[in-house]
């Protein structure tokens, strides 16, 4: 591990007093396009893989992504997993059915991508005889599973989404403790071990159980913010934070198009069911494991190497104002104070950003772990062809999320900070209304091209909601950020379980397919009703959408212990700067369409 002092950062580029570099794509003052800085000649940070900003900022979005691959690794081939342990080839039940299907290939191997000239064997689809293909890789033909049922299948999704919510409140402290390297690289080498053993499971117990501890790995996204807001400067933490969530999250979507194209060509070269699903699931914990070693080995708690040393120079106010900036960029913190998740607790306007990214964040977790089950379904797609259509949907994370921060910021510069409460209606309620489009598609009513569009049109505004939702939540309780913000990221997690409960609830016997059509319509119900709340959410000393809040009287008496409601002018971290409007000076809080346009510094 390296060391650096203060006379190290005492450059261009960077801030002198904290060690952090103060860009990821562009120096300050440089032009478009130009990725060196003039007097140094340096290359820009998200170019380069120098120690110890750089290194640290691609270590952590990358670690997050392949975590996010093996946290969702087995999603693309749970048709797979829930057939059938295959009998021996020599058993007295083989014997029986190759007499019962003389002209059987039992050794085809093709699914549902097989050429017309393949000659599919009927003894596959046999409820008995089914155990003696096992490489039949069509959906419900052959064998090579570990035997669960559809509502087994569910479970262990919605268990192995749980897991993340325990380690999500711990994992902040503990960094705290011993370092961001040392627990992420602790992180890693321990949930690979579920990971790999995942790829051995060979009963329902052992599936969900595994499951649940790969859940861990989606603690790998708070290290992954803390990481980039102790390396980047306020001026560039926000687009740090918002690029290394983003990239990371891709790895929901490449999971489904990755994984599913390993899977595929394994049964084009002739494995057997169980060694192709088996080999898809188990290289990604390789990469965590070989990842959890460099980590350790070749990175840096923050600018000074020594995460002691960064506790001895940092200020709380620097710290505070660093969260703060990290929020309103639609970031999210990842350490939570005892006292302000209480305050938080406490107020009603936390819960309603609860429920808003209940229902965003939490469909998307949901997505990741159906769709591709959901497409083969309920639109009788190869697995192939449903896990690159459904990849379409994390892919989005690229550009999407950032980008709802982005229209919440025009909004805030336009009409002031009550203008970010309306993108956050404006895009919730369109989310709402796509997820219901969404669950009405069957095969007999949609094309192909008509399924892509609204699957973009739906994730788009999914992914935008995510952003817009944490770009509010610094207003919600000023002196309780960090409580607000953890309730609010919990509800991302409790959306997933909601829905997957919902596709058991639901399932009844009608089957898996009205099932998750029913869910999905009751979430997109569920946005709709979360986005009606927002136009009721009061933001202290700033108002609602539709009415401005007055002066503070700050004659009039606190009560001890409560937390007071507190004017953006009063709250830590960068302030936002007022510019006169070309009609004069406005008030402090202006209302809608009359205010003068605002720029947060520090953005």
């Amino acid at each position: 591990m390296g060391a650096w002092t203060e006379a190290d950062w005492d450059k261009p580029g960077y801030n002198p007093k904290n060690g952090k570099v103060r860009a990821l794509f562009r120096w300050e003052g440089c032009q478009p396009g130009n990725v060196f800085h003039p007097t140094s000649g340096q290359i820009v940070p998200g170019l380069s893989f120098a120690r110890p900003h750089s290194r640290a900022f691609h270590f952590a979005w990358f670690n997050f992504f392949i975590c996010f691959i093996m946290w969702f690794a087995i999603a693309p081939v749970m048709t797979q997993v829930v057939k059938p342990k295959c009998a021996a080839a020599d058993s007295d039940l083989c014997k029986t059915c190759l007499t019962t299907f003389p002209n059987d290939n039992m050794l085809y191997f093709r699914d549902d991508n097989g050429t017309p000239t393949d000659i599919p064997p009927k003894g596959a689809g046999d409820a008995k005889c089914k155990k003696c293909y096992p490489y039949d890789g069509r959906k419900g033909k052959g064998c090579g599973g570990v035997g669960l049922t559809a509502s087994q299948a569910k479970n262990s999704t919605m268990v192995g989404i749980s897991g993340t919510i325990i380690l999500r409140i711990l994992i902040g402290a503990i960094s705290e403790g011993i370092g961001i390297r040392l627990t992420y690289s602790a992180l890693l080498l321990i949930v690979c071990i579920p990971g790999a053993c995942l790829a051995a499971a060979n009963s329902y117990i052992a599936v969900v159980l595994l499951r649940f501890a790969i859940g861990f790995a989606g603690g790998a996204f708070v290290l992954t913010q803390l990481w980039t807001t102790i390396m980047f400067d306020l001026n560039v933490v926000g687009i740090a934070n918002a690029t290394s969530a983003g990239w990371g999250n891709l790895g929901g979507g490449v999971a489904q198009v990755l994984n599913g194209g390993i899977f595929d060509s394994l049964k084009r070269n002739g494995w057997s069911n169980s060694s192709a699903w088996r080999l898809t699931v188990g290289w990604s914990p390789i990469v965590i494991f070989v990842l959890g070693v460099s980590v350790f080995l070749f990175t840096d708690d923050c600018p000074y190497g020594s995460f002691r040393e960064l506790k001895k120079k940092e200020t709380a106010a620097d710290k505070a104002a660093t969260e703060e900036e990290v929020l309103k960029t639609g970031g999210e913190p990842g350490t939570v104070a005892a006292k302000s998740l209480i305050a938080a607790a406490s107020s009603w306007q936390t819960w309603v950003m609860f429920l808003t990214y209940m229902f965003s964040f939490g469909v998307e977790l949901i997505v990741n772990g159906n769709i591709v089950t959901y497409f083969v379904e309920t639109f009788d797609m190869p697995q192939t062809r449903a896990s690159s259509i459904g990849a379409i949907f994390g892919l989005l994370n690229i550009c999407m999320r950032s980008f709802g921060g982005f229209w919440s910021d025009l909004y805030c510069a336009r009409f002031g900070i009550r203008g970010r409460l309306h993108a956050l209606f404006q895009q919730t309620f369109v989310m709402g209304v796509a997820l219901i489009v969404f669950s009405t598609l069957t095969k007999d009513n949609c094309t192909t091209g008509g399924l892509l569009a609204v699957l973009v049109w739906w994730g788009s505004f999914t992914n935008m909601t995510e952003g817009a939702c944490f770009a509010v939540v610094p207003y919600v309780l000023p002196n309780a950020v960090g409580g607000v913000a953890g309730i609010t990221g919990a509800g991302g997690n409790m959306g997933a379980l909601l829905g997957n409960a919902l596709i058991i609830i639901l399932q009844g016997n009608a089957g898996s397919k009205p099932s998750r059509n029913l869910m999905f319509c009751a979430l997109g119900w569920g946005a709709l009703s979360s986005a009606m709340l927002v136009p009721c959410l009061w933001l202290p000393g700033i108002g609602s959408m539709f009415r401005v809040a007055p002066a503070p009287d700050i004659a009039q008496p606190q009560e001890e212990n409560k937390i007071a409601p507190v004017a953006p002018s009063e709250m830590k971290g960068p302030q936002p700067t007022f510019v006169a409007a070309p009609m004069g000076v406005p008030p402090a809080y202006p209302p809608m369409g009359y205010g003068q346009p605002m720029m947060m510094q520090g953005h």
